[in-house]
């Protein structure tokens, strides 16, 4: 029986990526799991079925991934999480195999294909997909997750579930699952009515304490102020409508020597990662003949503003924070130390919570024609051990994120088990180079002694 009260409801920051997604982008991420060896086994059905198997005994430690939509009718409330009467791990976990010669690229090209359509919403809003075939009898996982199921952090706590942190999988029957009803009329009026109170109190607690109402308008002022002091982000080919077709191409860091590199320069980890963006942004604008002196652009970095109490899987807890990347800088040491006084002076500032009818009027009508940020970024902290997928061994871990509205190139980096991986994710037709993108990033992380990869 589900506790009185507890309806999950639909946030206004989840509502927009539905909404953007409705205005013709996918809004789903996806991570890419590189495995020591195949868990299908000799006989691909058999092991398919037992990867499955495998997968749906974890899922009761992340009910999410067994719920959808339940949009209830107007004067009820925001749409409703309920479980997924019809649910199919058939329809979930599938397999595909990697063309000849199954090398890096011909992954990449299967993981751009497989991940550029839209989840369906009438089912749980994930997929798995086992990749074999892979060259050295490796094999990989690409995981896709909608946006609006969870954040970075929420979606790695989901993943810890189907993951086991040893080769000998433990087999533990899971609790049998019985999915709950599908919430009535009385109950979703009664909830409605609960959260408008609790919102018409939550107004009536602030006009109660204007020193701190006055403080958070500070706050937003000075967040202002800052915004229109730096004015609109430089004209680069970099913004343009991205449309539903991806590039993606992968890089590699040594974690422990990041953070080594980042604390030299008084900064951290996802200043590296900046640094690196922006060399990988310079060396593409050099080559379309874009680069100019002193030309900056600017990321947007997400920030979590969960607390300790939130659960893992409670959508999407983030602030945006936007960072000059000086491009113009051909020196990846001296432009890191810019962008690490730079981040350390924004942290000064909460990040910007814009509130939900001002993100969703961005977010949908103006996120094509934005001019506040050039690059979309993430750093997110991973597995800090190995971690292992029916007995096969976790031997790389890439996010790979969005991009969307006039931002044609993602950057995301994730930790894992001292391992720090990029994956940069563009849109296919605004940036066919792609290559000299990777190719400066390749240069920066080189330049700063932390790469492990190719160079």
């Amino acid at each position: 029986m589900r506790e009185r009260g507890r309806l999950e409801r639909l946030t206004p920051l989840d509502a927009s990526n539905l909404r953007v997604e409705d205005r013709g982008v996918p809004m789903h991420v996806a991570a890419l799991v590189i495995l020591d060896r195949t868990p299908l086994g000799s006989s691909r059905h058999d092991g398919l079925e037992a990867v499955r198997a495998a997968v749906e005994r974890g899922l009761h430690l992340a009910p999410r991934l067994r719920q959808v939509l339940y949009r209830p009718r107007p004067g009820l409330g925001p749409a409703v999480w309920v479980d997924h009467r019809g649910f199919d791990i058939r329809q979930h976990v599938l397999a595909c195999t990697v063309p000849a010669p199954g090398d890096e690229a011909a992954l990449l090209s299967v993981c751009a294909e497989l991940n550029s359509g839209r989840l369906d919403r009438s089912r749980p809003l994930w997929e798995m997909w086992v990749l074999d075939g892979l060259a050295d009898g490796r094999a990989a996982i690409l995981i896709r997750l909608h946006h609006v199921v969870a954040d970075g952090i929420a979606a790695l706590a989901m993943m810890a579930a189907l993951f086991d942190p040893g080769p000998e999988r433990p087999v533990p029957a899971a609790p049998q699952w019985v999915p709950g009803p599908v919430p009535g009329a009385r109950e979703l009026a009664a909830d409605n009515l609960r959260r408008q109170r609790k919102a018409a109190a939550g107004a009536v607690a602030r006009l109660r304490h204007p020193a701190a109402v006055a403080a958070r308008l500070h706050i937003l002022a000075r967040q202002a102020s800052r915004l229109v002091r730096e004015g609109r982000v430089p004209r680069v080919s970099l913004n343009v409508p991205v449309g539903e077709h991806r590039r993606i191409c992968l890089l590699r860091a040594d974690l422990e020597r990041a953070g080594t590199a980042a604390h030299a320069a008084g900064g951290t980890v996802n200043d590296i990662v900046l640094d690196a963006a922006a060399g990988g942004a310079r060396a593409l604008l050099a080559a379309r003949g874009e680069l100019r002196p002193g030309l900056v652009l600017k990321a947007s970095v997400p920030v979590s503003l969960r607390s300790p109490a939130d659960r893992p899987a409670a959508g999407n807890r983030v602030g945006v924070m936007v960072v000059p990347m000086p491009v113009g800088d051909a020196d990846t040491g001296q432009r890191l130390t810019r962008i690490a006084r730079a981040t350390a002076e924004r942290k000064q500032l909460p990040p910007v919570q814009p509130s939900a009818r001002i993100l969703q009027r961005w977010m949908v009508r103006g996120m094509s024609r934005q001019h506040l940020v050039n690059l979309l970024t993430s750093d997110l902290p991973g597995p800090p051990g190995p971690l292992f997928f029916v007995g096969a061994q976790v031997l790389e871990l890439f996010q790979i994120g969005v991009v969307q509205g006039n931002i044609a190139i993602s950057v995301g980096a994730l930790s894992y088990a001292g391992q720090l991986n990029f994956a940069v994710v563009a849109d296919r037709d605004a940036v066919p180079d792609l290559a000299a993108f990777a190719a400066g990033m390749t240069s920066a992380l080189k330049d700063l002694g932390v790469l492990t990869g190719p160079g």
